[in-house]
């Protein structure tokens, strides 16, 4: 028996899931799981698809996303394909060779009023070939997680339309930030269980960490560390003051003779911070925000410069977003030119703009804003500085944005310049680009 208790865990959703998909009448097993649970469901799908598992059954997990009910049935019979002939010229354990699996999607098994009919029934089929006995079970698990819960309902329906081979299961998947089974489990209760893990990931890592030689401080520190997040994340303030001290402890005994420990203090009393603002007492995390403000500050002296400015910066970022939360922009925007030099002198010119945004955003709220511009217009032409992959996948567009669509920039940065510098990055029709980026 395995002494590793995440390996622990999976061992027990396998056996319920086992259990789920075998009670009489089931044709679908929905997975509910937690949003903390999500790597543990990942190494469940990992698990149950690993050739050396125990797992006895014929399991296949479908990765193709779905995209609308027609293309996604074809989807997966085309991942399907390319499976069984991943599978005919790959390297397999004796035990696992079974030979060639002779078999092809008909896809002309269609029906005009049911989209998820040559699905339905081309996994019928593959499964009778498989197993024409029908003497084993054979679970099809869809990783769809992008569906509508409008769409998923609608899935729902078209797949329970058609009858299930007896040793047939699906197997779909859903966290509770967005349970969009919800209205089909309801419709097709009967048909459908619902398995929830409700795995103690918090004791989990607890657990694991506690494995670590903890005789050596970075690992008892880490232990201690998980347990202060989880003690903000239970609300539990005793034991938060507690783990807090214990951390801080550690920390300034190892500072003794590492000053990089200092880098500690500031991931405490981030965790502290974050977990004031979740509570909305903004005050109390200003509190902590500074103290992490002071020990990133005092590591200039002592650590390297490009982390401890990197580091002094991130801390500035962050409690000048507490004060905009209390509506002192002059404050907020003191910090955020504090972050622009610190950004500036670890020459990571990307984050440097995005401080030279906010400078700019903060200063327009107590200022005019033509002394916000200047902040705006060094950020734009730190694009020389950045590199164009970055540019189009960070927060950079949103600056670029205040630049385009704001006439006074005209004097500073012409129509020809930002041609020059944006069509290369986004294309010609640039403006509408920037104007849908971040939009939903």
């Amino acid at each position: 028996m395995t002494t590793n208790p995440v390996q622990q865990s999976i061992d027990k959703l396998v056996n319920n899931w086992q259990r789920a998909y075998s009670k009489k009448g089931i044709k679908v097993v929905c997975i509910s799981y937690k949003e903390k649970e999500t790597s543990m469901i990942d190494a469940f799908m990992d698990y149950i698809l690993a050739l050396d598992s125990e797992i006895e059954n014929f399991v296949w997990v479908f990765e193709s996303e779905f995209l609308g009910h027609n293309s996604y049935a074809n989807a997966i019979l085309k991942e399907m394909e390319e499976l069984i002939a991943t599978w005919n010229t790959m390297d397999k354990p004796a035990q696992y060779d079974t030979g060639t699996i002779d078999w092809i999607p008909n896809y002309s098994l269609v029906n005009d009023k049911n989209p998820m009919s040559v699905l339905v029934k081309n996994l019928n089929d593959f499964a009778k070939y498989l197993f024409p006995e029908k003497n084993s079970a054979v679970c099809y698990v869809f990783k769809a997680y992008s569906m509508s819960k409008k769409e998923a309902l609608k899935w729902m329906d078209y797949a329970l339309e058609f009858d299930f081979e007896k040793h047939v299961t699906w197997t779909v998947a859903q966290s509770d930030t967005y349970p969009f089974f919800e209205k089909a489990i309801d419709l097709h209760a009967s048909k459908i269980a619902v398995l929830e893990p409700k795995m103690d990931v918090n004791g989990l890592v607890e657990q694991l960490a506690a494995q670590a030689d903890t005789t050596k401080p970075e690992n008892k520190y880490r232990l201690e560390l998980i347990k202060l997040m989880h003690a903000v994340e239970d609300r539990n303030d005793k034991k938060v003051s507690l783990q807090t001290k214990l951390c801080l402890d550690i920390i300034l005994e190892e500072l003794k003779n590492d000053p990089n420990w200092i880098s500690q203090v500031v991931t405490v009393y981030v965790i502290l911070y974050n977990d004031q603002i979740g509570n909305k007492n903004y005050k109390e995390a200003l509190y902590f925000a500074t103290k992490a403000v002071e020990a990133a500050e005092a590591a200039k002296k002592t650590i390297e410069p490009s982390m401890s400015y990197r580091l002094a910066a991130q801390t500035h970022i962050g409690r000048g977003s507490i004060y905009v939360l209390l509506d002192n922009w002059q404050k907020a925007h003191e910090d955020y030119a504090q972050a622009k030099l610190d950004y500036q002198n670890c020459n990571d010119f990307l984050m440097m703009a995005e401080a030279c945004r906010l400078c700019g955003w903060s200063r327009n709220k107590f200022d005019k804003f033509e002394n916000a511009l200047p902040f705006y217009e060094e950020g734009f032409y730190l694009h020389e500085k950045i590199d164009a992959s970055l540019i189009t996948s960070s927060s950079y567009p949103l600056l670029l944005k205040e630049v385009i669509y704001n006439d006074r920039f005209v004097k500073l940065i012409t129509k020809e310049k930002l041609d020059k510098v944006l069509i290369p990055l986004f294309g010609k029709d640039y403006s509408f680009t920037l104007d849908n980026y971040g939009k939903r």
